[in-house]
């Protein structure tokens, strides 16, 4: 079976739950030990978007450009390339 993955035709074979998942353990690690009050924030919309039915993948798509430049600061490569890979393949 071909596993490629084209998103402009179909999400399948996108495990885009588990890569946001992934992405969002990294974050919430800064939301709970980091002093910068944007986490906070986030937190706060986090859960009010929560609780109008969106996700997390919205939530990340959301605050993208600040997630970006907050981690380009802290030099976290790592979930940067997850957030790069989401927003090609998922978003």
């Amino acid at each position: 079976m071909d596993q490629r993955t084209d998103r402009y035709v179909t999400f399948k074979n996108i495990d885009c739950d588990g890569k946001t998942r992934l992405a969002m353990a990294r974050i919430e690690d800064y939301v709970a030990t980091s002093d910068n009050p944007f986490w906070g924030y986030f937190r706060q919309q986090r859960a009010l978007a929560h609780g109008r039915g969106l996700d997390d993948l919205r939530v990340l798509h959301n605050y993208l450009p600040t997630l970006r430049e907050i981690l380009e600061e802290i030099d976290d490569q790592e979930t940067l390339e997850m957030l790069e890979d989401l927003e090609r393949t998922c978003m």
